[in-house]
């Protein structure tokens, strides 16, 4: 049985962040928690998020693996045992290109559904003052990604996430990131994708107007 660590759990609430001369309202400074907390099908329960980027059904909780951190390294800040790109769980050796959506995991009490890749947003970028940083993540295809709950439950520091089942599909994160940030994708890539019913019910219907377009 397949169970990666969780390096460490994350929170944090809505704060007004000003970068530059920019002013946002971002869940981006979030800290690791020590103690138990409830995992519901919307998150955890003390994280908010913003929803025009983040959060709800879909987005319930966000990855970030570890393993990536030494490529940001140097380029950028890297503090480790923070929330890099304010990510809820940061994780070893689950990445974008070993997962795939639909993978099933159990994380404490809960069971979580791979849905989705994350899309980079001008808030990373604003908050490590690095215009460029959106291109290197979607260059680099280490973006993370996002589960939905299928199971409610506690979850707490030291609980690993628990390989269930894998996604008969078979469709990576890394060939969903492929398409989105491809300039000219293929029908094939699309179609290809689309095979994946555990796609979020927010990206699929986007996905398939543009196929169709």
């Amino acid at each position: 049985m397949t169970v990666y660590k969780v390096r460490a759990i994350h929170t944090a609430r809505i704060t007004e962040l000003t970068f530059g001369r920019k002013s946002f309202p971002s869940a981006l400074l979030k800290q690791p928690i020590q103690n138990e907390m409830f995992l519901s099908f919307t998150g955890l329960a003390e994280d908010e998020q913003t929803p025009e980027h983040h959060g709800g059904t879909e987005k319930a909780l966000c990855l970030y693996p570890h393993d990536h951190y030494a490529f940001w390294d140097g380029w950028m800040d890297v503090h480790d045992g923070a929330a890099l790109f304010g990510e809820n769980i940061t994780t070893e050796g689950i990445h974008e290109r070993n997962t795939h959506i639909g993978d099933r995991f159990e994380f404490g009490e809960a069971m979580l559904e791979v849905t989705e890749p994350r899309q980079p947003c001008f808030k990373i970028a604003a908050k490590y003052n690095k215009p460029e940083l959106i291109v290197r993540m979607r260059e680099s295809g280490y973006t993370g990604f996002y589960f939905r709950v299928l199971k409610d439950g506690t979850v707490k520091p030291g609980d690993g996430l628990k390989l269930i089942s894998r996604d008969p599909a078979g469709v990576t994160v890394q060939e969903v990131n492929e398409l989105l940030f491809s300039p000219n994708p293929a029908l094939k890539q699309y179609d290809r994708v689309l095979e994946a019913e555990a796609l979020s019910k927010t990206l699929k219907p986007k996905l398939i107007q543009k196929r169709n377009q």
